[in-house]
Order: structure tokens, then C-alpha cells, then sequence
């Protein structure tokens, strides 16, 4: 018996009419689908255009903010960041923290944030 013999044999392929047609819970399931694959896309394009914001930019830019505050808060909210950055306080920190007569230049702190900021982008 050849081969063109045995697929004449072979009968039709048969299936349930339902399944032949395109219906309303296959247009939901495509649509569903294609919402998926969308958020899968955007969640990585978004990763790959996102800009990375170097430690450094940050420290500047948190240190230009808090120029223009009184300099208790100043002082306050540079020793936040300070201590965000794992830096080391320098000397008279403390003192000027909790007596406001105390003086420390703020130049000094703001030399210890950059030096803590440059650390950290290089870990």
C-alpha cells in the first residue's frame, strides 16, 4: 500500500462546532492576553529608560534644598543626610545639634556628605 493510499483512508478530522468558531471569550482571552504581554513590555522598557541618579547628584541637589533654610534646620537636615549616607560626623556635630549657640561651619558637614556620597557610589 503506498502512502497516498493510507491518507485517503484516514477520515476527516472532526471537531465540535465550538471550537471551530471564534467566539466572545476568545476575543477576551486575546485582549487579555495582549494586556499582559503589554505590561510585561512597558515594565521592561521602563527598566531600561529609567536614569540612574548618581549618589553624588543627590547629595547636591538635597544640599542646594536646605541652603535656604534657617540654620538650625539647615544643620538638622544636614546631619539627616549625613547619617543617610553612612558618613562620619564630624567633630562638634553633636554640640551644635543640641545647643544652637554652638558654632560649626556648615561647609564642614557638607565636606563630610560629599565625601560619604562619593563612597557610596563607589561601592
Amino acid at each position: 500500500m503506498r502512502p497516498e493510499d493510507l491518507i485517503a483512508r484516514l477520515a476527516d478530522i472532526r471537531i465540535p462546532e465550538s471550537f471551530a468558531r471564534f467566539g466572545l471569550h476568545d476575543a477576551l482571552a486575546a485582549a487579555a492576553l495582549g494586556l499582559i504581554v503589554g505590561l510585561l513590555f512597558a515594565r521592561l522598557a521602563r527598566f531600561a529608560t529609567v536614569r540612574k541618579t548618581r549618589p553624588t547628584e543627590t547629595a547636591r541637589a538635597a544640599i542646594a534644598d536646605l541652603s535656604g533654610d534657617d540654620p538650625q534646620a539647615r544643620l538638622a537636615g544636614l546631619a539627616s543626610l549625613l547619617r543617610d549616607l553612612g558618613g562620619t560626623p564630624p567633630d562638634g556635630l553633636r554640640e551644635a545639634l543640641y545647643n544652637p549657640r554652638h558654632p560649626l561651619d556648615p561647609t564642614v558637614l557638607e565636606t563630610a556628605i560629599m565625601a560619604a556620597a562619593q563612597r557610596r557610589a563607589h561601592r
